[in-house]
């Protein structure tokens, strides 16, 4: 497939002699947010490499093509950058972990939403990186990222709308005028007669659903194919934790009179062959509790309505409570790459 700029591998600009004898070294954030994506980028790598051996649909093909390039370039962006400072490149995620002859699992539709969820979490993650960069290459690299990811999300975006399968959030009808609010019963309670949901409440919860429509039928899949019989029972689970947040965020929305979105339950085969290693199936697992549980508290810093910060709480608790346990079964089963620590200033003292 023939693509533009953000098919160019990214180079750092050579430096004088003077600059290169002053060169800052990568901060402990660069290091953190480089090691992090570089984790995600070669889970994805995986995962696109599955879904291109599987899909069918020309226009779908091409989204996805077009993604991995990005996500390849991304990631020998990260390894040019971690070898400027010494730092050893992560082992993350590789051909091993997954089974492009493994027969199809989940539908084309459903790696085109898969993308749009994904491009969203990396523009998030990839601003706030952004932020906390200092150093010129480092700069660079995170505004070429979010660059390609807005390019990614537009292109899923556009084939979602040419296929009719772009779902829209809700519409409101126009105030008359700006108003401000006039009584502390704006924030409601926990019980009795609630305002309607403003427009800002309406967006955070239907972004919550959409992500929660889109881990279900990722779990089912793992579900039906993880090799071990533990990690099956612990995706089962995740299903039905996701469901059940489905249903608590779909009646805030139904309850005033406002469309849910729809399930991509029907995506998933029947397939129990698995296409991805249970150690990628359970990275991700935690990958997207992590991005649910972000979003959950976004949600909860912009909602003035009491009883809807009481379920974004009680939906965190529980999210964070299954987050854990993904980390106790990564850590028993030495799946959990560890970051690059501080030193130990006490262990040299004792040594």
């Amino acid at each position: 497939m023939q693509e533009n700029t953000t098919s160019q591998v990214y180079t750092t600009p050579q430096a004088s002699p003077v600059q290169q004898e002053f060169k800052t070294h990568l901060t402990a954030n660069a290091i953190g947010m480089l090691w992090m994506q570089y984790m995600n980028a070669t889970l994805s790598d995986c995962m696109f490499q599955y879904s291109l051996s599987k899909d069918e649909d020309q226009e779908i093909r091409q989204v996805i093509s077009f993604a991995q390039q990005v996500t390849r370039n991304q990631i020998e962006r990260i390894k040019q950058i971690l070898r400027s400072d010494d730092y050893p490149i992560p082992i993350g995620f590789t051909d091993s972990d997954v089974n492009a002859d493994a027969p199809r699992l989940y539908s084309d539709p459903f790696f085109l939403a898969y993308i749009r969820n994904l491009a969203r979490l990396g523009l998030n993650g990839y601003g706030i990186a952004l932020t906390l960069s200092a150093r010129e290459d480092v700069r660079q690299h995170f505004q070429q990222s979010i660059a390609e990811m807005v390019e990614v999300e537009d292109k899923a975006v556009k084939t979602e709308q040419s296929k009719g399968l772009y779902i829209r959030g809700p519409y409101i009808s126009a105030p008359e005028k700006p108003e401000f609010v006039q009584s502390s019963d704006y924030m409601g309670s926990l019980f009795g007669t609630k305002r309607p949901l403003n427009a800002v409440e309406i967006g955070n919860i239907f972004v919550g659903c959409q992500n929660n429509i889109m881990g279900k039928p990722l779990l089912m899949g793992f579900a039906q194919t993880a090799e071990s019989k533990e990690l099956r029972e612990f995706f089962l689970r995740g299903k039905q934790i996701a469901h059940k947040h489905i249903e608590v965020l779909s009646a805030l929305l139904i309850n005033n009179d406002l469309p849910a979105p729809m399930a991509l339950d029907s995506y998933v085969t029947n397939s129990t062959v698995a296409p991805y290693s249970d150690k990628l199936m359970l990275q991700h697992t935690a990958l997207i509790i992590q991005s649910g549980i972000m979003y959950y508290g976004m949600a909860l810093a912009s909602t003035a309505r009491m009883d809807i910060s009481g379920n974004y709480l009680r939906l965190m608790t529980e999210a964070s409570a299954y987050l854990e346990d993904a980390a106790q079964l990564m850590i028993r089963h030495k799946w959990m790459e560890q970051p690059p620590l501080a030193v130990d200033r006490h262990a040299l003292v004792m040594h």
